[in-house]
This record gives C-alpha cells, sequence and structure tokens, in this order.
C-alpha cells in the first residue's frame, strides 16, 4: 500500500494525476500544464506512474516519425478503497498525511513566495467542525462533488488560475470498544 501512496503523493507525480484528472493528455498537454518540470523528469514519472497502474495510456499514434502517447487515470488508480485503507497502520496514515500535508506547505510557500493580492486572490483557509450522521455525510461527499465537478475539466487558459483546494475528513476519536455496527 505505501508504495501506492508514494507513487500518488511524489509532488510531480501528483501535478500529473492533477492534469489527468482534467481528463486524457498526450506529453505535450502535460507539459503545457506542468512547466517547471524538464520534459526527461516528466517521462520518467509518467512511465513509473503507468507501470505502477495508476494511469495508463489510451492512445498511441504517429506524429512526424515519433509516437504521441495520450493519458489517462486508471479507474481509481489515483484513490485508496475503503479495503486499502483499512489494510494500512496507523503509522502508514500518519506519514501519508504528512506527504499530503508537507505538499500543502509546498504549494503555500510558493505562493507566499510571489507577489500575492491579498483580498483579491481566492486564498484562504480554515477548520470547520460538522455534525453529521453517517448519511449526511455522504450526501455531503456528493454534494462536493457535484459543485466541483464542472470545475474539474476546465483547461489552463487566459483569465483563469489554478486554484488548489484540499479537503481532509477526520472523524472524532472513539473510545475503544466504542465502534458502530458496520
Amino acid at each position: 500500500m505505501k508504495n501506492k501512496a508514494d507513487m500518488i503523493l511524489h509532488p510531480v507525480r501528483m501535478k500529473i494525476i492533477q492534469c489527468l484528472a482534467r481528463g486524457p493528455a498526450t506529453v505535450q498537454d502535460l507539459k503545457d500544464w506542468v512547466t517547471d518540470v524538464p520534459q526527461a523528469t516528466l517521462y520518467r514519472h509518467l512511465q513509473a506512474l503507468t507501470e505502477n497502474n495508476i494511469i495508463n495510456v489510451i492512445e498511441e499514434r504517429q506524429v512526424r516519425g515519433a509516437v504521441e502517447k495520450t493519458y489517462s487515470l486508471e479507474k481509481n488508480g489515483a484513490h485508496f478503497s475503503a479495503d486499502e485503507a483499512k489494510e494500512m497502520t496507523k503509522d502508514d496514515h500518519m506519514e501519508l498525511f504528512m506527504m499530503f500535508f508537507a505538499n500543502l506547505m509546498r504549494d503555500m510557500e510558493n505562493y507566499l513566495d510571489g507577489e500575492t493580492r491579498m483580498g483579491k486572490d481566492f486564498f484562504g483557509y480554515n477548520q470547520l467542525d460538522l455534525y453529521v450522521s453517517e448519511e449526511e455525510a455522504h450526501q455531503l461527499g456528493k454534494e462536493i462533488n457535484q459543485v466541483l465537478m464542472p470545475y474539474v475539466g476546465n483547461k489552463p487558459t487566459e483569465g483563469r488560475q489554478k486554484i488548489s483546494m484540499a479537503t481532509a475528513f477526520i472523524p472524532e476519536q472513539k473510545k475503544r470498544g466504542e465502534h458502530n455496527e458496520e
């Protein structure tokens, strides 16, 4: 399980996955979106993601004597199933969360190192506690997806700035032996 997490949470591979979440893309498309990664590095990470079934090649075509590949996310390749998450230890989860958090910290630092426009940029962070039933939690997840899906496929264009949104759902701690029926 840790190998899959290492594949997904590496900063360069995370950028590739985020780009492919918009839809299938060629290497040229990815180079246009991930401008700070050298082409050789991009190819190396595409190969690693393909070999680990996180992404796949959905099309190959000849373009001026070279083979142009179109990549796509493997169904559920970039996600952990409930069964996969159950197999992970507390230490595995903590390490993955720290990698997730480190990626957020890197993005935050990059933003703050640049020319910020506080009040104009879509910028902020907060923590909100919600009290929901299991059914309400599932409904919340569906509604969040419905709100976000129209924006996920957007391509970078003039007038569009990338914003990152991260979520972490952390249930309140239950005492041992206090689990609800599954």
